[in-house]
């Protein structure tokens, strides 16, 4: 079974991942870490100390990256109600993955039973790229907990990813440290993360053995139609792994409801190319759904 989860190389490896990374969490808000145990393996999630009264929050990044990225996130909405990120369990972090993961459905599993275990009765829910598939799986398969939905660039969940971007991406995971900066720098809109963030990915890359991992897939129509749960899509104009046209078409047939978002200077990195847009529209969306 040790084959068939996630874990880091060593004790070292380890070691180094963790320095990077609490580098990288010193921009984050002043924090309180907590450990969930589920039938996947313990949960790491991080909540921001000072939170205003509205409903939680709940981030979850993209895949192969870690909570780190709602840095500037967490510290424009920390007033406005308890903000959570979840160390995805599969994922380089502090979580520990102890069984596979194996669909959208063992997905929401997981999730769900991590927010039941933070005693969460009723929350939004925001999903950045392989994030973004997760909520929308999450509100599929186990939506009753949920307030909203907010799936920014979910590779896959919409429309199939383009062959240029899987060819690029196999040629990623196949290759060296180069490889992965070439990967990085073209998926990004021709930039590469600022510095404590691309050490931080680099250690995900080199530290840790991911597995038991799904891979992302679409959404079918009556997924999609059996979505009640109000949900805001949010696309980058310029994203290179989910074309924003076709994707833009797909959500208006199959759910019509859903508030869509198109950035159109943005690449797949909208957290980096957007923020305030990001912050904006969320901080709009959420508040009108609250209870």
């Amino acid at each position: 079974m040790g084959e068939m989860v996630g874990r880091f190389e060593n004790t070292r490896s380890e070691e180094h991942f963790l320095s990077a990374f609490d580098k990288a969490m010193t921009k984050w808000p002043d924090r309180e870490d907590r450990s969930v145990e589920t039938s996947f393996g313990s949960t790491m999630v991080s909540t921001v100390r000072s939170s205003g009264a509205g409903d939680p929050l709940v981030l979850l990044q993209g895949g192969g990256s870690t909570v780190a990225v709602w840095d500037r996130f967490a510290e424009a909405w920390q007033f406005d109600r308890p903000i959570i990120a979840v160390d995805t369990v599969w994922d380089a972090g502090r979580s520990v993955q102890r069984r596979p993961v194996a669909d959208g459905r063992d997905v929401a599993t997981w999730l769900g039973e991590t927010l039941s275990g933070l005693d969460i009765d009723r929350a939004h829910l925001m999903g950045y790229s392989y994030g973004g598939w997760v909520a929308l799986n999450h509100a599929v398969e186990a939506s009753e907990r949920l307030l909203s939905v907010t799936a920014i660039e979910p590779p896959g969940a919409i429309v199939r990813m383009p062959v240029r971007a899987w060819s690029k991406m196999l040629r990623m995971l196949l290759g060296d440290d180069e490889q992965y900066r070439a990967y990085l720098t073209w998926v990004r809109g021709g930039r590469l993360p600022e510095s404590t963030m691309l050490d931080l990915l680099m250690a995900a890359r080199t530290d840790f053995v991911q597995r038991g991992t799904p891979r992302p897939t679409r959404l079918t129509k009556d997924q999609w139609k059996g979505i009640r749960t109000p949900l805001m899509i949010m696309l980058g104009g310029r994203s290179r792994l989910v074309p924003s046209i076709r994707a833009s078409k797909v959500v208006r047939d199959v759910s019509p409801q859903a508030e869509l978002h198109i950035l159109p200077d943005a690449s797949h990195a909208v957290l980096v190319d957007e923020p305030q847009a990001v912050i904006d529209r969320v901080r709009e969306f959420v508040a009108r759904h609250d209870r």
